[in-house]
């Protein structure tokens, strides 16, 4: 019988029934842990979008973001502002979405309250080629963006040559480019309509 075509796939079929309702135990089990690690990622990158501190344990994470972050819901748009140690509003976070060249790219952007300097930009998600578009998760690309004044309308822009402060990824200009127009058309056409917030 061992030796027997129908033992070798009643074999199979019975592992893969073990294994698939052991893996669908382990996902149920470990989903809340799962989505804490999850929410405490997005709290983490929406402080670091914020330049606010991000060292520490996650009690001091969860603190932070407590203390020094309130969310703002706008028509179905999720904003969270940067409060000073008074409680005063004196930034603003804001997500963006926009496809890159391997798929969309997620993240947040963070201006000054008066919306005329980059307080920040994190990337939460994207599917980028690792080592090329995928560097834009570097902290020395997103770097390039803190302090930049938007106040002029002029658009962010690459190289010295055209007068820009932000050096393109060497091998990713697809990428590159996609991140620019993400962030330019969020500046251009969605911060305005931040204005009005109180």
């Amino acid at each position: 019988m061992k030796d027997s075509y129908w033992f070798t796939v009643l074999f199979i079929l019975l592992l893969s029934v073990v294994l698939s309702a052991a893996l669908g135990f382990t996902n149920h089990y470990y989903k809340p842990v799962s989505e804490a690690n999850e929410a405490r990622a997005e709290k983490k990158a929406i402080l670091d979008a914020l330049a606010l501190d991000t060292t520490g344990t996650s009690e001091e994470i969860e603190t932070n973001f407590t203390r020094y972050v309130s969310l703002i819901e706008q028509d179905e748009r999720r904003i969270y502002a940067r409060l000073d140690d008074a409680g005063a509003v004196d930034g603003y976070a804001v997500p963006f979405s926009g496809a890159g060249l391997w798929g969309a790219i997620h993240g947040y952007l963070a201006v000054t309250a008066d919306f005329k300097t980059i307080l920040g930009v994190v990337f939460t998600e994207q599917n980028e080629t690792p080592g090329l578009g995928g560097r834009i998760d570097e902290v020395a690309f997103r770097d390039q963006f803190r302090g930049l004044d938007i106040g002029s309308g002029s658009a962010l822009t690459y190289g010295a040559a055209s007068g820009g402060k932000i050096d393109a990824i060497a091998g990713a200009t697809s990428t590159s480019v996609a991140v620019l127009t993400i962030l330019n058309r969020l500046i251009e056409q969605d911060l305005p309509e931040l204005g009005v917030l109180p």
